[in-house]
């Protein structure tokens, strides 16, 4: 349960009936922990000298250096000064998750710079120093999900209506996708329980997009992961039977 600080005796808000429109932020979550918690092996993974593996991590990661940039001004575009205004009483929530955003930004600043420290020469030193960067946002990004999650979303729910909801994704789905869009599609896919992943495809992909996905979208989602994780592709693809209606998962985790 949220806990809510004392009123500041401002006017009531009149809110709408509570909608669950915040678990769909939830899955762009799950997205981002599983991006930023294989960032760090996506990179110790690279052979030392093999630029060429180097550049194209260093895209990856640029590119979820990026959307995770952007997701975080959409929110902050659209919820904090809302809750600020309907809710004054949760200041101190608005307050933490503006500062944990601009400490994920500096962060993300940090990392985009020591990317393109280590793609040139691929060297081992730069390689762990990103690393370490990456685990760092890792960590802190785990801890501002759950805050947000437990602290924000409940009242979003409570303040936000449907047609300020759809706005919000609007806003989020006019921004050019900094990654492929087919292998956003596929990392979307993955962040989604697997016994929700077909109605959630059906219902939150567009008809064309479902279609192009399954003719070559999946085939793009896979090369790109092969590129990332080549030891663990050629395991997979030993070892995974073909999933039904074009969706593959991830590659799974070794210890």
């Amino acid at each position: 349960m949220t806990t809510r600080l004392p009123s500041t005796g401002a006017a009531p808000f009149e809110a709408p009936a509570a909608t669950c429109r915040s678990d769909e932020v939830v899955v762009v979550h799950r997205l981002f922990k599983r991006l930023f918690a294989d960032a760090p092996d996506i990179v110790r993974g690279v052979e030392v000298g093999d630029t060429v593996r180097a550049k194209r991590v260093a895209k990856h990661l640029h590119g979820i250096t990026k959307l995770l940039h952007v997701h975080h001004r959409t929110e902050d575009a659209y919820f904090w000064d809302t809750m600020t205004d309907r809710t004054p009483s949760c200041g101190l929530h608005v307050a933490l998750m503006r500062t944990q955003h601009e400490r994920v930004s500096d962060l993300l600043d940090v990392v985009d710079e020591r990317i393109d420290e280590w793609t040139p020469d691929a060297d081992l030193a730069s390689a762990e120093r990103l690393a370490l960067e990456l685990e760092e946002v890792n960590q802190l990004l785990l801890v501002h999900l759950a805050d947000e999650e437990r602290e924000a979303f409940p009242i979003l729910d409570e303040i936000l209506t449907d047609a300020e909801w759809d706005r919000v994704h609007r806003k989020a789905q006019g921004h050019l996708p900094p990654l492929p869009l087919f292998v956003l599609v596929g990392f979307m896919l993955e962040s989604v329980p697997p016994a929700e992943r077909d109605h959630w495809f059906a219902t939150q992909m567009p008809a064309p997009i479902r279609v192009a996905y399954r003719a070559v979208g999946r085939k793009q989602y896979e090369h790109a992961l092969a590129g990332l994780f080549p030891e663990r592709a050629q395991r997979t693809r030993r070892s995974t039977p073909r999933p039904p209606r074009g969706i593959r998962p991830l590659t799974p985790r070794t210890a």
